[in-house]
Order: structure tokens, then C-alpha cells, then sequence
């Protein structure tokens, strides 16, 4: 893979507003004690080419340090996962160590099945607490009766991650564009001016992924400051609440109005990994996507990110985002040993090292550096650093929509579509929405 760019230290302060500093621990001197001959299955979403090249590295590493451990990995794409890892679960079958979406889909269901083990255990025993902030925790929680956001803590994420608006600088220079939009008002704008020299204003892909979603809830999110986020957070975190919002039918509106022109030709036949590869060649001006996509995107030296911005007079608008999918231990470690070596895993995918590897490869990990003078960090990397920073200091960290209930994300997805081809108006697509939401909270009501 290109790499470039000069090299960027990250400083000791950056992620510590949301996760406090890592306590030091010399992970390669300190392998688990009698480790016997096993192996470790695990399941990871890290299908990119840069990811899997991470992943396999830090795999070596803990092979390494545990003699007679082998790791057997899977990779897996979200949706992949998504339909496969609960029903592998259920059957006895599938991995000790996975990923896990954190949502009412995957891992409220999956705790609610008795499928994962809880790791509050692991949390103290390495101080993980210390790491990431409470706040963050919690979206790794679920009660015996179906909250989210409290009782026992059942993943632990290495990256973070935001949905942001990558744009190139060329190319909107190309287009009599000289700097990046200031306010959503400015983007509104600079597409307009886009799609009137035959620029593609954004690079998309729907036929496969969820680039229109994520499209969706940022332009949404960007519209809530931060001061007036509770509405969003009680609706995530099942504690009630409407999706018919004016933030929700105005991003619904907007998307609606963008399909009719700002997107590439044949969006309709191309995955987001499609798209994201022609914007990584230089196609389009901006593409709406989050932070995974950075370890393929920094080979543009003209490829910049930036928060989606929000509308003049909002203050500090959300940001789509926290933390990846999490690390689980799922019920297939039954006996303590294998429990113990699986937290050792997670705790290796929390360390300094992991996030260092992380971060050369161009990605936001989810803790703070011990040894930030040590890492090269790509500038794309860097610029992104910033605006973490920002968003963390602001509390402006919003939520993924489909986390508010099982079947959210197929509600989301199928319904965007129809609003894309406007086979749906964006009313109609909210009032859907709601549906589904309202009828999990009347469904936890009656259990």
C-alpha cells in the first residue's frame, strides 16, 4: 500500500477527553501464565485490505507471546456477520472471540440469548476502565431485561470512529471551489455548483453497504447541537422518544434531492466499497463515509475529513460515531482458561501496541498512545485527529441509528432506498421509521 505524507506525533492529550490515558502495560513480558495448546477462534469485520493487513499483525503478535495458541480468523463483512454470527451462536457452532455490532440487532439479542459472557471481570482485572470513559463503556452494556446502556459490559472496541465528509481539494478547486463548506448551508451550495459543471458531488454506492444510511443519519445528527442531544441519546438508549423529527424529514429531504444528480453515474449498481475505491482514484469532490475508510484513502495526498458541517446557528452538531464494533467472548468459552485467555486477547486488542499498529496504518484508535513520539501518523490520519478531538472535547459524539432496535437497520436501509429511487417520500420514510421503534419499546413493555 502507498504511504503518503510526512510523519505527525500525536500528542499524549489527544483522545483523553473521552478516554483517559493508558495505564502502561508490557504486554509481550507478560504471557499468560501455563498457556496450554488451543485454539482461538474469532470472527472480525476487518475485510479492507489495509484492516486485514492490521488484524494479521497483531494476530502473529499474540500467537507470539502465547506458545501453543493459534488463532483461527475469520473475516467477515458487516452484513456478513450480521446474518451469520447469531445463528452459528445458537447451532454450538462459531468463534470463542468476535466482533459484534452493539445495537438492539446483535448484542442486546445475542445477551438476551445467553450467547456472550459478560467482561466486567477483564475491565477490572486490566484497568480498561482506565482507558475508555464510562460514558463509552456503556454502549457495550446490556441489563437481564433488555436496556441498553447499563447492567454488565459485554465488549471492549480498539478504534474509534466517526462518520465524516471526505472531500479533495483538487478536485472542488477543479470546480472554482477554493476551500471546504464552513456550514451545511455552504455544502448545499458547493454541490449545487458541482452538479452545474458535471462534477459528481458525491461519490455512492447502494447495492451493496450502508453509504446511504450513514449519509442519512450524519446529515441528520450534524443538525442536533450538542447542548440538545438528550432526545437522540433516550431514543438510542430505549428510553423513548420520536423519529419524527424536523432534523429527521430535513436529512430525508436532502438525500431525496441529492440522488437527483449529486451522485455518480450507476450509484444504483455499485457497492460503498466500489465507490469508495473511485473516490480513492480521484473520482467526485466529497464522499460521506466514516473512519474506516481512512487506511485507503490516505494514498491521496488530495483527500482531506472534516465533520459533516452542521446548519448556521447550530452549535457543535453531532458527529455519527464513538466506537467500532466490539470485541466479544462469546458462550463457547466454557471453561475458565479459555475465558481467560480470550480476555487476554481483548486486552491485547486494547494495548498500547494495537493502537499503535492502528495508527501507522493510517486508523483512529480508540485509546490514547503511551508512546505517541513513536508512531508515524499519516496526515489524513492527522487531520482526523483534530476533528476528534473537537467532537470529544464538545460531548458532540452522536449515535449509529440502526442501534435503536432489532430490525432498525433493515427499516433504515430498505426504506432510504425507496427514498433514493423516490418511490417513498422522505414523510413516509420517517413515519416508517418511528413504526419500527415504537413498536420495540411497546414490545419491551409487554415482556
Amino acid at each position: 500500500m502507498l504511504r503518503t505524507g510526512t510523519s505527525y506525533k500525536l500528542k499524549f492529550t489527544r483522545l483523553r477527553t473521552l478516554f483517559a490515558p493508558l495505564a502502561a502495560v508490557g504486554f509481550l513480558g507478560a504471557t499468560l501464565a501455563g498457556a496450554q495448546a488451543q485454539t482461538l477462534t474469532t470472527w472480525d469485520d476487518y475485510t479492507l485490505p489495509s484492516q486485514t493487513t492490521v488484524i494479521q499483525t497483531l494476530n502473529s503478535k499474540f500467537e507470539a507471546a502465547h506458545p501453543g495458541v493459534k488463532i483461527n480468523r475469520t473475516g467477515r463483512t458487516f452484513d456478513d456477520l450480521s446474518m451469520t454470527l447469531k445463528l452459528t451462536l445458537s447451532s454450538g457452532d462459531g468463534p470463542v472471540l468476535t466482533k459484534a455490532n452493539q445495537g438492539a440487532q446483535e448484542m442486546g439479542a445475542m445477551v438476551k440469548q445467553k450467547l456472550l459472557l459478560p467482561v466486567d471481570e477483564y475491565i477490572a482485572k486490566y484497568g480498561w476502565d482506565k482507558k475508555q470513559s464510562d460514558s463509552v463503556l456503556a454502549r457495550d452494556r446490556w441489563s437481564d431485561k433488555g436496556e441498553f446502556g447499563v447492567g454488565p459490559t459485554y465488549g471492549i472496541s480498539g478504534l474509534g470512529e466517526m462518520v465524516g465528509l471526505y472531500y479533495n481539494s483538487k478536485v472542488l478547486k477543479e470546480a472554482g471551489i477554493d476551500a471546504p463548506p464552513a456550514t451545511f448551508e455552504d455544502l448545499v451550495k458547493d454541490v449545487d455548483t458541482l452538479k452545474a459543471k458535471g462534477t459528481p458531488a458525491f461519490m455512492m454506492g447502494t447495492v451493496k453497504g450502508h453509504m446511504a444510511l450513514h449519509m442519512f443519519a450524519a446529515v441528520s445528527q450534524a443538525m442536533i447541537g450538542a447542548g440538545d442531544r438528550k432526545a437522540l441519546d433516550d431514543i438510542i438508549y430505549g428510553r423513548g422518544g420520536s423519529w419524527n423529527t424536523p432534523y429527521n424529514l430535513a436529512a430525508a429531504k436532502q438525500v431525496q434531492t441529492w440522488a437527483d444528480g449529486a451522485f455518480n453515474d450507476g450509484y444504483q449498481g455499485i457497492s460503498d466499497d466500489d465507490a469508495a475505491q473511485l473516490y480513492a482514484g480521484g473520482q467526485g469532490a466529497f464522499l460521506l463515509t466514516g473512519t474506516w475508510r481512512l487506511g485507503d484513502l490516505q494514498q491521496n495526498p488530495d483527500i482531506h475529513f472534516m465533520a459533516v458541517p452542521p446548519p448556521s446557528g447550530v452549535k457543535n452538531g453531532l458527529v455519527v460515531g464513538g466506537i467500532d464494533l466490539a470485541w466479544t467472548i462469546t458462550a463457547l468459552a466454557k471453561d475458565k482458561a479459555t475465558q481467560d485467555l480470550a480476555g487476554d486477547y481483548l486486552n491485547y486488542m486494547v494495548s498500547d501496541e494495537a493502537a499503535a499498529t492502528w495508527a501507522a496504518a493510517g486508523y483512529l484508535p480508540a485509546v490514547a498512545l503511551e508512546h505517541p513520539d513513536q508512531v508515524k501518523v499519516p496526515p489524513l490520519l492527522g487531520e482526523t485527529l483534530k476533528v476528534w478531538d473537537a467532537v470529544t472535547a464538545a460531548n458532540a459524539l452522536g449515535h449509529y441509528p440502526d442501534w435503536a432496535s432489532p430490525t432498525m437497520l433493515k427499516t433504515l436501509s430498505d426504506n432510504l432506498a425507496r427514498v433514493l429511487a423516490k418511490d417513498m417520500t422522505p414523510a413516509d420514510f420517517v413515519s416508517a421509521v418511528d413504526k419500527d421503534y415504537q413498536d420495540y419499546m411497546a414490545s419491551l413493555k409487554k415482556g
